[in-house]
């Protein structure tokens, strides 16, 4: 059987030889049902493209760069984030497309830098992913000189438009602490990750709106930042529960810290659920088996990881970068009443 090249897929469907082409690299120019029809072609006539060749032509690598980070303490702990999952997501999205993953470990934002201008400089790769955006983020602004196309799983404060990501984290802020304000909590904690991120800025912001709404100030003792893992949770607790005017909530930044002050709470014999509410934020369904399991706004990991190897696709198309950015609402599933009985506050 001869072997399956463009020209007879373009014989066998009808379309020409360039809209083949197009259809098959993943074009947005070409309509998704024309892709998908010459796409099945392909597949039925066994059509494997030889990248090798295709690398020499077109001087590309056809790698998209993910950079996971890893911390350069061993004994670092889990900070929360299921980054497979983010990397199957962008895979399937990348499915059908000529494009595979590359994933770069790197540690601390000297060593981010170090691989950033190996993966430009050095062509091994034609785009990269990554997320934790920083205020003047020194990664964007050195992508955008060397017009690198890129996406982040996070907004920036970057004069320039770029492609993103994002969960609505000022909203995550905002709804959990308005949360708690109506049912009757004045004293909110809000376990944060470090104030140079900037869904970290996000979040406080929408803390601090619920406050102005409902006519109260925000104690700034009652905000506690650090990387967001289990043990600033716990020592978050610990630091909260030696003001002389305890809290009755706590909003935790994501499930690493809600672990921690869930630990804390049961070392030191605080029944929460009775005698403190905690809610977590940016939650992957791990949660539900924390005891008690609190109330969390639930991340679409799903979504945000597929819209992320979509985004990179289009912008390596060209693609405006107005039309590649989205937030996205986090989604409350309640678990708990998120009440203090007021026999059993804390402060009595």
């Amino acid at each position: 059987m001869a072997r399956a090249t463009i020209k007879s897929i373009a014989k066998q469907t009808g379309f020409s030889v360039g809209t083949v082409s197009n259809a098959l690299r993943g074009a947005e120019t070409v309509k998704k049902e024309t892709r998908q029809q010459i796409q099945f072609a392909a597949e039925q006539l066994g059509y494997r493209v030889n990248l090798d060749g295709l690398k020499l032509r077109t001087k590309k690598s056809y790698r998209i760069g993910v950079l996971v980070s890893v911390s350069p303490d061993s004994d670092e702990e889990w900070e929360g984030v299921e980054f497979t999952r983010i990397v199957a997501g962008i895979s399937r999205a990348l499915k059908g497309s000529r494009y595979e993953l590359g994933v770069h470990s790197v540690a601390g934002l000297q060593g981010t830098m170090a691989t950033l201008k190996e993966i430009v400089q050095n062509g091994l790769a034609d785009g990269v992913i990554f997320s934790g955006t920083r205020h003047a983020d020194p990664r964007i602004a050195y992508l955008q000189q060397n017009g690198f196309p890129f996406v982040t799983m996070g907004m920036s404060d970057s004069g320039r438009s770029h492609a993103y990501v994002d969960i609505d984290s000022q909203a995550a802020g905002h709804d959990a602490t308005q949360r708690l304000l109506a049912l009757g909590h004045s004293r909110i904690a809000l376990v944060n990750p470090p104030d140079d991120l900037v869904y970290a800025t996000q979040r406080r912001t929408g803390y601090a709106q619920a406050f102005r709404a409902s006519g109260l100030t925000v104690d700034p003792t009652l905000i506690f930042s650090g990387p967001t893992t289990a043990r600033t949770g716990y020592n978050a607790f610990e630091a909260l529960m030696r003001l002389s005017d305890r809290p009755t909530a706590i909003i935790c930044a994501n499930e690493a810290m809600t672990l921690g002050v869930l630990s804390a709470a049961h070392a030191a014999g605080v029944e929460v659920g009775r005698e403190l509410t905690v809610i977590s934020t940016d939650d992957l369904q791990l949660s539900r088996y924390f005891v008690p399991p609190p109330s969390t706004y639930y991340v679409p990991i799903e979504e945000t990881s597929r819209l992320l190897g979509e985004y990179m696709l289009k912008a390596l198309d060209g693609v405006d970068p107005s039309e590649t950015q989205k937030k996205i609402r986090a989604i409350l599933i309640e678990r708990q009443p998120d009440t203090v009985a007021p026999e059993a506050a804390l402060n009595t």
